[in-house]
């Protein structure tokens, strides 16, 4: 009883909490580069703290060809270097926990990058990272399935030397990561237990409802 206690306890606060939202590339630029970064928010922190802000939910600065803004992901585990370095998220987390304030990241795990290692190696035709993502064989010479990309045009990519299709639900270098292989799943654990153990206190599944 006790435990269930704590734990609605915990839930009902959360819902009392203020999540305030940064889009990293727009909101402080530290360096005058011209791109806002992971120490401009940190500069933030006392502002962000006046305002009444529990938590900060950061959209994706991990590495990223950029052509959905960070949400097409090459690398989960590194910060693309427009946004700063690893040392600079830490510090960012340390000054924001100083201040009574959790760091929030945008998890991206509907899809990869085109640029991720696990497509590379998907489209060498290694089985094992071909299966990570979700290939389908044509259908009467024609994608398939019929489905609309949120982008739009087709969810189908032909790969000719596979002579199959990759699902992609957005824009078509955005590939869908097959949740039904546990592999896979073990990877995305991995993933998230990676930034937890960086002391990051939430996480933000983006359109985890559409796997």
């Amino acid at each position: 009883k006790d435990k269930e206690s704590k734990m609605r306890k915990n839930i009902n606060d959360f819902k009392k909490s203020t999540v305030y939202q940064i889009y990293p590339k727009s909101f402080y630029d530290s360096n005058g580069d011209g791109i806002g970064d992971l120490k401009g928010i940190m500069e933030k922190i006392p502002y962000l703290k006046e305002l009444g802000v529990d938590y900060i939910w950061i959209t994706p600065f991990y590495v990223s060809p950029q052509n959905d803004n960070g949400y097409d992901v090459a690398d989960y585990l590194k910060i693309d270097p427009q946004f700063g370095t690893m040392e600079d998220l830490e510090d960012l987390i340390k000054k924001a926990d100083e201040n009574q304030i959790g760091i929030m990241l945008d998890m991206v795990l509907n899809h990869s990058s085109t640029e991720h290692q696990w497509f590379k190696k998907a489209l060498k035709g290694e089985a094992k990272y071909k299966d990570y993502y979700i290939f389908k064989s044509p259908r009467d010479g024609k994608a398939p399935t019929n489905w609309i990309s949120k982008f739009g045009g087709s969810v189908w990519e032909y790969i000719e030397e596979f002579d199959e299709y990759y699902l992609h639900l957005f824009d078509k270098t955005q590939v869908d990561l097959n949740w039904d292989n546990p592999e896979l799943r073990d990877e995305i654990y991995k993933i998230v237990n990676f930034w937890i153990e960086k002391r990051v206190k939430g996480f933000r599944f983006d359109v985890i409802n559409l796997i």
